[in-house]
């Protein structure tokens, strides 16, 4: 730095100080300026907050006149006619109302703990929860999803916020939040911290509608909730976060590792002791959970237990509802539903399931049962048909649930249950049993246009209770070989360049883990297109097919086509045939021939429309639901035009009826235990699957087949003949069925079994330009057998048309020639031989 004296007498210079005067006044001021701004910005936005907070505020009522109590509103379904189809309405909450002096501490202190741990220092509103909420949310990149409501505001969003039904955008949320705070601190104002948490109790939802904890201690543990202990309190706080994710019955290990956290953070928190919490924890709980029971619950049909409970996945989706909440709003809502059911369909459905000529095999009795018995020594036992089978097949492992007569079954019931309770007794309410016809039957319609499901039935017979097993959407079969479309040839024809025309070798062969792979008729046909064998059911040419494509595009396509149950070890060979850990359920399979009947898009079932709140302002809306193309157009209409055939002429022959076009797949597994049938028209879209509940062998094959041809014809009897329509794109090409290649000329049709030259269909893209190299026409000796030589009589020579290429044991190998003899020649005429002798030794030749 200069500090020369002519330096420091410039910059001590009047002039210079006067500049550098200025200069800092104006920094000064501007600082000044900013200041004064973010301090007026600063105070525009608390003055902002605090106008649109109270904006929010002043929209609510006066305390005095907020119901805590849940809405008796009741919500109606109405169907595509717009007849009311059924009413809902809660039935726990004013039938199990229970004080709180009756709860068990210990479920109250669970429950606190888990949901609200500053329940009885704050004032409605949890300052730290809220703060720890925020900064979450930031961390997780702005994704406020932990919650930070009290058990005050869990209360007042299950009662009072029920009936709000605005869209769950931030802006809704914020207003939504703002509200429920401001209500909460005013409720703790007047109601005691035990009347708040008596009514919360006893709102609750902890599991398919039950409605509070006195009933969920009836239906899980067949006790007034007064008679709970700590351990099966903490089962029923495990249930509240998640009632569905956590049911003890239907999600045991959710259930069990979310029960240990609540017994931790009470231990944690003081609630009970070290001892109590191993006690507990050493409990075997879960024994004593009852199976499940809706004895007491109102009848509904297969149809409305399908769509209460998409309509409550729904809330919790689309409006950001917990499923509490969503319980609650469909129960008391008052909402309007606009059910897809058509009941006249739902009518002939119903009918035809249950008709018993459908089922020439005759009908067989099983039973579904809960029993719980207590015994002397103080324990708690539940039994039910899955324990009544494996104590009997553990003595004769052929023994089923299936009786010839109900009697029969009922003595059944009755030995077991001697058995049983030979140390003990059967408390009140602790036994339950219904009584079914055997094979069950299962049906989904669908209009593929849309997705709107028009009929559910999930089983045969009486629902003598409400919500039993409905087979249609709740449990799962194999599917046998209407599982090759979905997993093989779709995907080989969409994605990895096959026709309906490639051909693969119908010979005996085995899987990659040694098992051998039969086809059902035991025929091995020899080189076969892919329509013929979607027309047969050819096991071997789907098991090929899939091969060759490779296992991990069949696996996608299957997911694609909406399949939810695949686990990760059914991608491989067995794919193609429906040989899955689970199995499939009957709504999606329905939904996945849809897709085809539908040119490759896929929609989502559903099974309303539309749902009004109780002002009439529409809340959901499946109408505008966007699917997902799984298939090409042209691939869609190729596989419908193989399944066709299969409907008109080949495993499916016995569902076609005249004045519909129809296509199709029928499938069955190993010993006829699962049965089915998938097919549509260009209107509706129909699987029905069948078999003992139990899984038992069955003899007869018919009945799916009868059930879906008779619906069918019935409801297609009011619609106009149509067929499917043909895409652009697609054209037609005369091919050689035993190459899929174009025809060799006075060869192809020359086969010993008549022409193989057919009409195929291809994408303009796809046509062969290869003639067939799977037939060869040769001159024959008749003499020797073997191609003719140099020196064979013309006389002798006949022209034969053969099969190259192909394997032992096919029906093939009757009409084959092998490339060794097609290298030989005649071994009889080996030189020129005057005629006498060719005489002689033609005599020779037959003798």
């Amino acid at each position: 730095m200069d500090f020369s004296r002519t330096y420091v007498k410039n910059h001590n210079s009047p002039r210079i100080r006067k500049r550098l005067a200025a200069q800092n006044r104006f920094i000064h001021s501007l600082i000044k300026t900013i200041l004064i701004l973010i301090l007026i910005v600063l105070a525009l936005s608390i003055a902002g907050a605090a106008y649109y907070v109270k904006s929010q505020i002043d929209k609510l009522p006066d305390i005095s006149a907020v119901n805590i109590s849940p809405s008796k509103n009741k919500t109606r379904i109405v169907d595509t006619d717009g007849r009311i189809l059924a009413t809902l309405s809660a039935g726990g909450t004013e039938r199990e109302y229970v004080s709180l002096k009756k709860i068990p501490k210990d479920l109250q202190h669970a429950i606190v703990a888990v949901e609200d741990e500053r329940f009885y220092e704050h004032n409605g509103a949890d300052i730290r929860s809220n703060i720890r909420a925020i900064f979450t949310g930031l961390v997780n990149g702005g994704n406020f999803s932990q919650g930070a409501s009290t058990i005050t505001q869990q209360l007042l969003d299950i009662t009072y916020f029920s009936t709000k039904t605005e869209d769950k955008g931030f802006v809704d949320r914020l207003d939504h939040k703002i509200q429920q705070e401001y209500l909460a601190v005013q409720l703790e104002r007047v109601k005691s911290k035990d009347q708040i948490l008596e009514k919360y109790l006893n709102t609750l939802n902890l599991g398919r509608n039950t409605l509070g904890v006195e009933a969920a201690a009836e239906r899980y543990f067949n006790k007034d909730v007064s008679k709970l202990n700590l351990s099966e309190c903490t089962v029923l706080a495990a249930i509240a976060r998640n009632p569905t994710k956590y049911n003890p019955i239907n999600h045991r290990k959710n259930n069990a590792l979310r029960r240990e956290k609540v017994l931790k953070t009470m231990l944690d928190q003081g609630y009970i002791t070290r001892k109590s919490y191993q006690k507990a924890i050493d409990d075997d709980v879960y024994s004593r959970i009852a199976s499940e029971n809706y004895e007491d619950e109102e009848k509904s049909s297969y149809f409305e237990d399908a769509l209460t409970e998409q309509v409550v996945g729904d809330l919790k989706r689309q409006l950001g509802l917990t499923e509490t909440e969503a319980f609650m709003k469909l129960y008391t809502g008052g909402l309007k539903i606009y059910a897809t059911q058509s009941k006249s369909i739902q009518n002939i459905v119903d009918k035809e399931v249950d008709r018993k000529a459908n089922y020439p095999g005759g009908t067989k009795y099983s039973l579904s049962f809960s029993l719980t018995v207590e015994k002397e020594n103080g324990t708690t036992k539940n039994y039910n048909e899955k324990t009544m089978l494996k104590y009997y097949r553990g003595r004769d492992k052929a023994y089923t649930l299936n009786y010839k007569s109900k009697e029969e079954a009922k003595k059944a019931y009755a030995a077991y249950r001697k058995q049983m309770t030979a140390d003990g007794k059967v408390p009140e309410g602790g036994e339950c049993i219904n009584y079914m016809l055997e094979p069950q039957t299962a049906v989904t319609i669908i209009d593929q246009k849309t997705g709107e499901v028009r009929a559910v039935s999930g089983g045969r017979g009486d629902r003598e209770n409400g919500r039993t097993l409905n087979r249609a959407t709740d449990t799962v079969r194999q599917p046998g070989s209407t599982f090759d479309i979905l997993s093989a040839y779709a995907p080989a024809i969409d994605a990895a360049g096959e026709t309906l025309a490639t051909v693969e070798d119908d010979a005996p062969m085995t899987y990659q883990n040694g098992q051998k792979l039969k086809n059902y008729d035991k025929r091995y046909r020899g080189f076969t297109t892919i329509r013929d064998a979607v027309t047969s059911s050819v096991n071997v040419v789907a098991v090929k097919t899939l091969t060759k494509i490779g296992t991990g595009l069949g696996y996608q396509y299957v997911k694609d086509f909406g399949i939810s149950t695949l686990r990760d070890g059914d991608n491989n060979e067995s794919l193609a045939l429906g040989g899955l850990t689970r199995g499939v359920k009957n709504i999606e399979l329905a939904a996945a021939y849809g897709t085809i009947a539908n040119g490759g898009y896929y929609r989502r079932p559903v099974y309303y429309t539309t749902i009004e709140d109780s002002t009439g302002k529409v809340i959901l809306d499946t109408t505008n639901d966007k699917g997902h193309r799984v298939l090409k157009q042209s691939t869609a209409w190729l596989l419908t035009s193989a399944m066709e055939d299969a409907i008109n002429k080949g495993s499916g022959i016995n569902a076609s009826f005249d004045g519909m076009t129809l296509a199709g797949k029928s499938g069955m597994t190993t010993d006829n235990r699962d049965l089915l049938l998938a097919g549509y028209s260009p209107y509706y879209t129909c699987v029905v699957t069948g078999g003992c509940d139990d899984d038992s062998p069955q003899k007869d094959t018919s009945y799916t087949t009868k059930i879906w041809k008779s619906i069918m014809q019935q409801i297609h009897m009011d619609k106009s003949y149509k067929i499917f329509k043909r895409p652009a794109g697609i054209v037609s090409a005369n091919i050689c069925r035993k190459s899929g290649k174009l025809p060799e000329e006075n060869v192809c049709n020359k086969d010993p079994r008549g022409s193989m030259v057919v009409k195929e269909y291809f994408t303009a893209d796809t046509v062969p330009t290869e003639t067939c190299d799977h037939h060869v026409k040769l001159d024959i000796c008749k003499i020797s057998g073997l191609p003719a030589g140099d020196f064979c009589p013309k006389s002798d020579i006949v022209k034969e048309v053969f099969i190259t290429g192909g394997s032992p044991g096919t029906e093939d190998s009757k009409y084959m020639i092998s490339a060794d003899d097609m290298l030989r020649t005649c071994n009889i005429h080996t030189s020129r031989i005057p005629p006498a002798s060719v005489h002689n030794s033609r005599k020779n030749s037959k003798s």
